[in-house]
């Protein structure tokens, strides 16, 4: 099987123009050696003179040379061989990512976000991943699928990208609606090598938790939390349609409601599903150290694919264009020398 590089159509054509242009400098030559000769004298006396000039061998040398260029083009756009077939396998874990984005989130405690570090902090992980499926699931006051599990980590950066406040309609913080959200993406028919994610300020949280963590265990589903935000109170900004910030989330009464990490919730739900807790915050903790252990989880085969594993052989085409020239410069275009030998003319070997 044969393959060459890839270059853009423009390169292509560059690449393949200097073989006609090659040519005609060489028909070129020939007709300018014509009309030099013509000019040098009468064309009988010149033709007996140019006898011993060997037109076959003239026209094998110009064709080494056309040949020599052209295996050397075909070198300049990497050929490749390659008759081996090889299968590799992928592997990873199912990874769900369970994201807050209640307006809690918008608070500044954090630079820029509480929001906006999570999904920096989710980025950053995203690179790291090593042929993990992975899954986005956004929450507020309900839960929400944005991305089912995938390979395709591009898609998940698009959709994370379209995930704010205004994502969810209904305000408040409810875990439980998450974890069972984010536990319906996964695989009903595999149990195996499933983790979730979950990214909050645990503030606020609604519903019946001790329910939703029951059906995690059932499942064989992990979960690690990722608090974000600071310990103290903070307010929570209001911003309008251009995203500038008008004022402050007030109660009925005109005070300002303040936002603050609660830890004890996020601890409590990563520990009873046998994961771990980590405290997002700008002196760099990153979601690192959870992927850390997630490696350590047994993976399973995702995809099996087959490829052509190509070699590069330009250099083949490279040797064999510079023999050509090599070979051209060799050839003499002279007829071979003619001796007397016994009364007789006969031509030298």
């Amino acid at each position: 099987m044969l393959r060459f590089e890839e270059y853009p159509l423009v390169l292509q054509i560059v690449l393949w123009a200097w073989l006609p242009v090659f040519i005609i400098l060489l028909i070129w030559t020939s007709r300018w050696r014509k009309k030099v000769e013509g000019r040098l004298g009468d064309p009988t006396l010149l033709e007996r003179l140019s006898n011993s000039i060997s037109k076959p061998r003239r026209r094998v040398k110009e064709t080494l040379k056309i040949l020599g260029f052209l295996l050397l083009i075909i070198a300049a756009f990497g050929p490749k061989f390659s008759n081996n077939i090889m299968e590799v396998k992928r592997e990873g874990v199912d990874i769900i990512i369970a994201l807050d984005v209640s307006r809690s989130m918008l608070a500044q405690d954090i630079t820029p976000s509480r929001l906006e570090k999570a999904k920096y902090e989710l980025r950053k992980l995203l690179r790291q991943l090593r042929g993990d499926r992975v899954g986005l699931c956004v929450f507020a006051g309900r839960a929400y699928l944005q991305t089912p599990l995938t390979l395709d980590y591009a898609a998940f950066n698009m959709f994370l990208d379209l995930s704010d406040e205004n994502t969810i309609g209904v305000q408040g913080t409810a875990l439980e609606d998450a974890i069972t959200t984010g536990i319906r993406a996964f695989n009903p028919d595999d149990k195996k090598h499933r983790v979730m994610m979950l990214i909050s300020d645990g503030e606020d949280h609604q519903g019946n938790l001790d329910k939703a963590l029951d059906l995690a265990r059932k499942e064989n589903v992990t979960i690690y939390t990722a608090g974000i935000g600071t310990l103290h109170g903070t307010p929570i900004p209001v911003r309008d349609k251009d995203g500038s910030i008008t004022g402050y989330k007030k109660t009925p009464d005109g005070e300002v409601v303040t936002t603050k990490l609660a830890t004890g919730t996020l601890e409590e739900i990563a520990k009873s599903t046998g994961g771990r807790f980590i405290h997002l915050n700008a002196s760099g903790n990153g979601l690192e150290k959870l992927y850390e252990e997630i490696l350590g989880m047994d993976k399973k085969e995702f995809a099996t694919h087959e490829f052509t594993n190509f070699k590069e052989q330009y250099h083949w085409f490279a040797w064999f264009g510079l023999a050509c020239f090599i070979l051209e410069f060799l050839i003499s275009d002279l007829q071979k020398r003619a001796r007397s030998w016994g009364g007789e003319l006969v031509r030298e070997e």
